[in-house]
């Protein structure tokens, strides 16, 4: 699953229409999964529930990680899945999401807190199966999908570590967040609609992308230190002709992470897939919304860097004043955004 590390806070002043109409729904969803994980033993509970309450977008910045979760809450709105449903699908998404949040961590940073979080991993995983079978039958297809979606997230884990997905095609780049479709895919066939699931997961996946493009434009320094894969660094890396090699970054690279060209560039690839999802006839609304915030928080973290840039050219006491004048807004300026 992708990792949200980049911060909110300039984004949170965007409308956010992708969650904030559905947070009853989502607030239904955690009181479930809360329930839950207080079964657990005690060594285990408190971990567990912090983990949680980490993720909670009412209580926290991490709207942004409910995109494993809330297809199903919007598909209730949109298209009819009754509630109960929809609240027992998107519930356990979001136990499935916990474990692969731990694994990312541990792959990651294999030295912190690796114990707690692949003993708890293993609660989730069979948790979250548990509750994906008081809707779906053995039989069922969803079985058949979830192998599917786990086996991509597999195989791009694996393979992000000696090959360069981004450059072979950007949308590669979405498949470590593939368990992420299993509640679309699960509210469709709920649904009875099953012929829906290719497009809706192909729109999903540019989500997925913009999400993961937006996360690595912020984490490119740390990704490069701790070598995790990130799609900046070969986006900069291919314009550069050089090979992207994650546990080595070139210093030519890492030189040029602040390039205007690169980061301009770089926002194009998410821009041109903005098109192409906003041309689809049949998606869910919320993709689009989400993608644009997305979008939207790529081309502000750009902009965000090209004006600090401008003002350290400019210098000394300038730079100062600009920089007391981010950190003390005048009264009101929040209110008005």
């Amino acid at each position: 699953m992708i990792s949200i590390s980049w911060q909110e806070g300039r984004c949170s002043m965007m409308r956010r229409e992708w969650l904030d109409p559905y947070t009853s729904d989502v607030e239904a969803v955690f009181a479930a999964a809360e329930d839950k994980l207080r079964q657990y033993p005690e060594s285990l509970a408190r971990h567990a529930l912090e983990q949680l309450h980490q993720l909670h977008p009412v209580r926290t910045d991490s709207g942004l990680s409910c995109i494993g979760y809330i297809s199903p809450l919007w598909m209730h709105h949109t298209d009819g899945l009754p509630l109960d449903k929809a609240h027992l699908l998107g519930t356990a998404c979001l136990v499935h999401m916990l474990y692969f949040l731990n694994m990312d961590d541990v792959m990651d940073e294999p030295e912190e807190d690796a114990v707690a979080k692949l003993t708890l991993g293993n609660l989730y995983y069979v948790d979250a199966l548990q509750l994906y079978s008081l809707l779906f039958e053995p039989s069922s297809v969803f079985w058949v999908h979830f192998r599917r979606v786990i086996q991509d997230w597999a195989v791009s884990v694996n393979g992000e570590r000696h090959i360069d997905y981004f450059q072979l095609n950007p949308l590669l780049i979405a498949q470590k967040a593939s368990p992420s479709q299993l509640g679309a895919i699960g509210s469709l066939l709920l649904l009875e609609q099953p012929a829906r699931i290719p497009s809706i997961c192909d729109a999903l996946n540019i989500v997925l992308m913009t999400l993961q493009m937006t996360d690595d434009f912020t984490d490119m320094k740390q990704d490069a230190v701790h070598g995790n894969y990130n799609s900046y660094l070969s986006h900069i890396s291919a314009a550069l002709h050089h090979d992207y090699a994650i546990h080595s970054v070139n210093d030519s690279i890492l030189n040029h992470i602040y390039n205007s060209y690169f980061m301009d560039s770089y926002a194009e690839i998410a821009s041109q897939f903005k098109s192409i999802l906003e041309s689809y006839n049949s998606v869910l609304p919320q993709y689009i919304v989400l993608n644009s915030y997305l979008y939207n928080a790529l081309v502000q973290a750009v902009l965000d860097i090209k004006q600090r840039k401008k003002r350290l050219y400019q210098g000394g006491f300038h730079y100062w004043i600009s920089e007391s004048s981010s950190m003390f807004p005048e009264k009101g300026n929040a209110d008005s955004v």
